[in-house]
């Protein structure tokens, strides 16, 4: 008997529909995402193969994450107080799944996927044009810090977190 029909059989014996675990997502679809940004590709963001170069991604990625948190949860980054907490990219990543180039209008679409006390995960799809699928799908995770200790607050502020959850989403979907 193969693996997959015991594990069938084992899913009937449980009452299940399946023992096999849910294939995380990948979040490609425009759906997984609650904020956009139209990005305009520049001539230089192009690398010698005529695609976008991987490492732009990540000017995207930031941009459309520090937009919203300027735009929603009054970050200030020119705030020289030092009273609000700062955040920091604790870990970031992105995976590629189809190519984009110059001149293209892009839309960076943008979902939180986890926050703690002090930390956040953002999830980013970058889509060409009116593509339903993302070209590249990253993120990475602020830490928010005492902008003096640079130590993790106790808790983000209320203004953040009201801003913060209208982008939460299952971190599976």
């Amino acid at each position: 008997m193969s693996s997959q029909a015991r594990l069938t059989q084992i899913a009937r014996h449980m009452g299940t529909k399946s023992a096999l675990p849910k294939k995380p997502s990948t979040f490609r679809d425009r759906s997984c995402y609650k904020h956009f940004l139209p990005i305009q590709s520049r001539w230089s963001d192009n690398d010698q193969y005529g695609h976008i170069n991987n490492s732009i991604y990540y000017f995207y990625i930031d941009t459309v994450v520090n937009e919203y948190l300027i735009r929603n949860c009054e970050l200030n980054p020119q705030d020289t107080s030092k009273t609000r907490p700062i955040g920091l990219v604790i870990a970031s990543s992105a995976n590629f799944y189809a190519p984009a180039s110059y001149p293209s209008l892009l839309h960076a679409g943008l979902s939180i996927t986890k926050m703690g006390r002090s930390s956040v995960t953002y999830r980013v799809g970058i889509f060409e044009g009116d593509n339903q699928e993302a070209s590249v799908v990253g993120g990475f995770t602020h830490v928010f810090v005492d902008p003096i200790y640079r130590r993790p607050v106790p808790g983000l502020p209320e203004n953040m977190i009201v801003g913060m959850q209208k982008l939460l989403v299952a971190e599976e979907q």
